[in-house]
């Protein structure tokens, strides 16, 4: 069956410190759910899918694997949307895909299929990879119960980015969140900064420089 795309729609805010983490995680009280992020990216050498603002990316999970396809960012007021493809994959076959063991354009499922389409004859290396913490909280805001999902972010050289990230249903909810969202950091002492940097864009400028 044909993985749906779906439009993601998200308000990101930036954590300056391991104490605003703290603050934030001990707030919210017990986590719903915790877990462990592989994450590679991959793209051609001449960065095509990036160029266009659109990314594949390989994850892997405590007990599945997933492959994405995203396409450009769009903004929306203080919101960051794009439509993204997603599958899940079997755990193992993700990894042998990160360590080039296996060809990620040999992982038959529609983000990859995708790519092949829009992106023909194309040869794809790994791009960048990072490590992701993230633990999840269902906060009640009006009438709908949103995933506020607190993640702690380990790139490749070593640094460390703290961030909230909260999906909407739908762009009409915006102001109703954020104001929400705006009051909680007032109240715990926390600035509150929109991140406006993917992950993605975020680990390129910290790859380690090759000699």
């Amino acid at each position: 069956m044909t993985p749906p795309t779906n439009l993601e729609i998200e308000i990101k805010l930036e954590l300056e410190s391991f104490t605003d983490y703290l603050k934030l995680v001990g707030f919210l009280g017990p986590i719903a759910d915790a877990d462990h992020h592989l994450n590679v990216f991959f793209d051609s050498e001449d960065r095509k899918l990036s160029g266009r603002g659109a990314a594949l990316r390989l994850r892997a999970e405590a007990k599945r694997g997933l492959v994405t396809f995203k396409s450009p960012i769009s903004q929306k007021g203080t919101a960051v949307i794009r439509r993204e493809i997603e599958a899940v994959i079997d755990r193992a076959k993700a990894i042998e895909v990160m360590t080039g063991r296996s060809e990620v354009l040999a992982i038959d499922e529609e983000p990859v299929r995708v790519v092949k389409k829009e992106f023909s004859e194309l040869s794809l290396v790994k791009l960048a990879e990072f490590q992701n913490d993230r633990q999840s909280k269902v906060f009640r805001i009006g009438d709908y119960d949103y995933t506020l999902e607190i993640d702690k972010t380990e790139f490749s050289d070593g640094t460390v980015d703290y961030e909230l990230e909260v999906e909407l249903h739908n762009e009409g909810q915006l102001e109703v969140v954020e104001e929400k969202l705006r009051r909680m950091f007032q109240k715990l002492g926390i600035s509150f900064i929109h991140q406006r940097q993917s992950k993605l864009e975020r680990a390129l400028e910290r790859e380690p420089q090759q000699s």
